[in-house]
């Protein structure tokens, strides 16, 4: 080969040559070897897997694990065992001015003090004496004139009137004579009229509507009596009865008015003066009142005839028999314990001459127990009278009413038949107040309720309401039969009107907020309503009057002036503006008052409004049931599931099986009746704390599912849910895409209640804005609730969906199919856009956005397509991963029981080719196990 710088012969073999030295080259540099080794070193087991440190980790992990259990059950002691120290704070807060105001206060009680003994010392300035000259004086001018006057009644000679009047007179005075001799006072002669020396009496006439309100015997007696004529006295009642007869005779044949008569001459009488007016009649004209009166005036005034001329124990005891035949219990109760025990041995008695059968016999025949043994009870009367309380007697009775359980309302040998058999009624009233306290604020009659049947606790609690106040059972009795042609309605009115009328008057007025006497006219339009206005607005004879101030008189010789004031002056507006000043005129408004029908109407209303709800809402929850594995039992009792899971809850060891049973064979609306009803029963524990106390802390959760309401559990779930996941948690999506608009509604107010959080803003904290809006509309609930799909509205919808082959999250469309339509309508759409594009849903929402937000959008969208597939599918990942997430597969379950469960079963059984019991039976740690199995129906 040529050196350099000189030419080649050949260029192609040079270039070869150069070509062969270079790879040679090559092969050289590529096979050459390392004096140093530079190899990666050896991988040792031990170094990577760490063993040591992951077996410290575990045992960390159990400690760990392990002081928590018993930091829980700690808890949960605390929790279900009542307090050992007292909390309450019974103590009355003082005002900071109180010794100010103290002393204010005992200023003006001397001030008092001095006014009281200054008025002691005065003497009246007007003379009572001249008063009683000048009325005596004008008293006498009018007799002569009545003596004299034109009279329409019926005419009888003025030496025979003359005559009878003076036997009449000649025997009270021989009457008085002997009283007086008796008690040896013959000497002191009477006195006389000051004016007018004819010794013939004094007599009034009752034949015009004003009556004189006081008269003066010859023996100089005085004779009271108020406006309404109620309380005349006697001996010159005896000289009217003649008066009265010929009256209700003219009234009988049509010659007089009959309601002027009628409250004359019988409304303001007392029973025993009509009682004479009866008798007297029959002397006269050798007839029946009544009979001719009814025959007279007609079938309107039967029911007020015989409410003021018969026996007041007749009524009573037809009222009581009619109630006994009928099976109105309440009216029979309220009837025997409103008598005293003089009445009630009155009534029986009349009641066996009407009936010719005795009263205790009736209550044997027409009731069973307990009715029976409670209107037994009161019939047999000898009940204590007396006022006599001894509060630890009472609080000795209170326990142990409190204490008795069941039959302490019913059985004859409960103790509180024994109450009302043995104490008077304050006593029990004591008893009553104290069983309150003892109860922790609850009422007896709500105990009553809830423990004994409908017919019966109606009775008790009637009686319970006498007991606190007869007046305010006789209200509510005048309501409820206010009617001019109810005999019920007029013999009570016209009994009480005898008795205690003006506290029933101010009872009504308290409860129905509505005067008697309006509510009387108002709805008594009658020919009889003037009579029973006058008869509900009487005063009884011996009704105690209200105490009125009246000032004293100083006895001194300057009399203290009296401050008088001018008399208020009425302007009575011109016809010119008077519409202007009546308009801005408070009082000349018309009243806003409530009337008593009107109040009790609106809270019936509002009660069957509850009801209703109340029923909507099951019947709504059990169309949704359809494919549920739980169904509502058919011979649902609630006394006799409570006492199942009473005896399997004491029962050693632990019946399990009974109590699964009949927790997971009941509806949720069956379990929460059951609930209330454990809490009557066995007021200790609630169900929910016994259940979890006796059964292990894994089935915590289950029972707190199966004992919350459906919307109460979803809270709760949801609750949980944001404390953990948040939206990428199962639950949380599928009650947020599958609950309706009330559903949902109900949810965020329990939410709300619960936890004191906006459910809507804790679900938006902390996401993305166009999903926080998306959340916010799925939150609403507007979605369809059928199952029908219409093709043409899918392919609409699809066509609108479409951007250029992908989906807008945020576009109108989309939204208004996720969220508006039924999910057989979206699951349909979804297909018809696969089939315009290509591409699937989940594809195109992946494309439009990312992170957790798509994962977000992903879950739910496919929970929003098919609920079914959405569930079982996450209960299958639930199984997997790094362990068995025990929380959601409880909560699927038992949350979707009453709707789809079903399905959910069939759904995962296809997509795993495997069970999901069997699933449970094989990665189901828990103790709960079994219950979860009974759920599904496979245990």
């Amino acid at each position: 080969m040529p050196g350099p710088g000189f030419p080649v012969a050949n260029k192609i073999l040079y270039k070869y040559e150069q070509d062969r030295a270079y790879r040679l080259h090559r092969q050289k540099v590529h096979g050459s070897r390392p004096t140093v080794n530079n190899k990666k070193p050896q991988k040792h087991p031990h170094l990577i897997l760490q063993l040591k440190k992951i077996q410290l980790e575990e045992e960390r992990q159990a400690e760990v694990d392990h002081e928590n259990r018993l930091l829980l059950q700690k808890m949960t002691r605390i929790m279900k065992e009542p307090a050992k120290v007292d909390s309450w704070n019974e103590y009355q807060s003082k005002s900071l001015n109180l010794p100010l105001r103290e002393k204010q206060l005992r200023e003006i009680q001397m001030e008092n003090i001095g006014l009281a003994k200054r008025l002691e010392h005065t003497r009246p300035v007007i003379r009572t004496e001249e008063m009683e000259e000048e009325y005596q004086q004008k008293k006498y001018l009018q007799m002569l004139w009545n003596e004299n006057a034109k009279d329409f009644d019926m005419v009888i000679p003025r030496h025979q009137r003359y005559r009878q009047l003076r036997k009449i007179k000649e025997a009270e005075l021989a009457r008085e004579r002997e009283e007086k001799a008796n008690s040896g006072e013959e000497g002191k002669k009477d006195a006389l009229p000051p004016i007018g020396k004819n010794t013939e009496p004094q007599t009034i006439r009752y034949n015009g509507p004003d009556t004189q309100r006081s008269t003066r015997s010859d023996n100089g007696d005085k004779e009271r009596k108020s406006d309404d004529g109620s309380s005349m006295d006697r001996s010159h009642f005896s000289s009217q009865v003649d008066n009265d007869a010929k009256a209700l005779f003219k009234v009988a044949k049509g010659l007089a008015q009959p309601d002027d008569v009628f409250i004359r001459n019988l409304v303001r009488r007392t029973q025993s003066q009509r009682t004479q007016i009866l008798e007297r009649f029959k002397e006269m004209y050798s007839l029946d009142l009544a009979t001719e009166l009814l025959s007279g005036l007609g079938k309107d005034w039967e029911c007020l005839i015989n409410a003021l001329l018969k026996n007041k124990s007749v009524g009573t005891a037809k009222l009581l028999h009619d109630a006994l035949e009928e099976g109105d219990y309440q009216t029979a109760v309220e009837i025997l314990f409103t008598c005293k025990n003089s009445d009630l041995t009155e009534l029986k008695d009349t009641y066996r001459k009407e009936y010719s059968q005795s009263l205790d016999m009736t209550i044997n025949e027409k009731t069973e127990d307990p009715e029976r043994c409670l209107l037994a009870t009161l019939a047999k009367g000898g009940r204590d009278e007396s006022n006599k309380v001894i509060d630890s007697a009472a609080e000795t009775d209170a326990e142990d009413l409190y204490e008795s359980g069941d039959g302490r309302w019913t059985s004859d040998t409960g103790k509180f038949l024994k109450l009302l058999k043995t104490r008077n009624n304050k006593h029990i009233i004591l008893v009553l107040n104290l069983y309150k306290i003892n109860n922790k604020g609850t009422e007896a009659t709500d105990d009553i309720k809830r423990e004994c049947s409908r017919t019966y606790s109606e009775a008790l609690i009637a009686l319970i309401n006498c007991l606190h106040g007869p007046e305010n059972h006789f209200a509510d009795r005048l309501f409820r039969t206010m009617s001019p042609t109810n005999s019920e309605f007029v013999n009570l009115l016209v009994s009480r009107s005898e008795i205690d009328i003006p506290a029933v008057r101010k009872a009504y007025k308290k409860k129905y907020d509505a005067e008697l006497m309006d509510d009387i006219r108002h709805k008594c339009q009658h020919t009889t309503t003037k009579v029973l206005l006058e008869i509900a607005n009487k005063t009884p004879p011996d009704w105690p009057k209200t105490k009125t101030t009246t000032q004293k008189k100083w006895r001194g010789a300057n009399p203290v002036p009296q401050q008088t004031k001018p008399p208020i002056k009425r302007v009575e507006p011109s016809s010119k503006g008077a519409e202007q000043k009546h308009k801005h005129n408070p009082l000349a408004q018309s009243s806003m008052r409530i009337a008593a029908d009107t109040s009790i109407q609106r809270r019936e209303e509002e009660k069957h409004k509850h009801i209703e709800k109340e029923k909507r809402k099951e019947d709504e929850r059990q169309k949704k049931n359809i494919s549920g594995t739980i169904k509502p039992a058919n011979n649902f009792n609630p006394s006799t599931d409570c006492e199942r899971l009473h005896d399997a809850l004491l029962e050693t060891p632990l019946d399990e099986e009974d109590i699964i049973d009949v927790l997971t064979t009941r509806s949720n609306g069956q379990r929460q009746i059951m609930k209330n009803k454990w809490s009557t029963k066995y007021k200790k524990y609630t169900l929910e704390a016994k259940l979890k106390e006796k059964l292990s802390v894994d089935h915590d959760e289950v029972i707190t599912g199966l004992m919350m309401t459906p919307s109460e559990y979803d809270a709760y779930c949801l609750k949980e849910a944001l404390d953990g996941l948040g939206l990428s948690d199962p639950i949380l999506v599928g009650i947020l895409s599958t609950r309706d608009a009330k559903e949902m509604k109900e949810i965020k107010e329990i939410f709300k209640k619960e936890y004191k959080k906006d459910l809507v803003q804790e679900l938006t904290a902390h996401v993305d804005p166009d999903l926080a809006d998306f959340v916010v509309l799925l939150c609403q609930g507007e979605r369809e609730q059928d199952s029908e799909v219409n093709g043409q509205t899918a392919k609409k919808d699809a066509e609108k969906m479409n951007k250029n082959g992908r989906v807008d999250v945020v576009d109108k469309p989309f939204r208004d199919v996720v969220l508006k339509k039924n999910h057989a309508q979206v699951k349909l759409t979804f297909s018809e856009f696969q089939k315009l594009t290509g591409s699937d849903i989940y594809q195109s929402i992946a494309d439009t956005v990312v992170g957790e937000t798509e994962d977000a959008y992903i879950s739910l969208v496919s929970a929003i397509e098919d609920p079914v597939k959405f569930y079982a599918e996450k209960l299958f990942t639930s199984f997997g991963g790094l362990g068995t997430n025990e929380d959601n597969i409880v909560r699927i379950i038992v949350s979707r029981s009453e709707i789809d469960l079903r399905d959910i079963k069939v759904k995962f059984q296809q997509q795993n080719q495997k069970s999901l019991s069997a699933m449970l039976k094989a990665d189901f740690p828990g103790d709960s196990k079994n219950v979860l199995l009974a759920i599904l129906g496979d245990n």
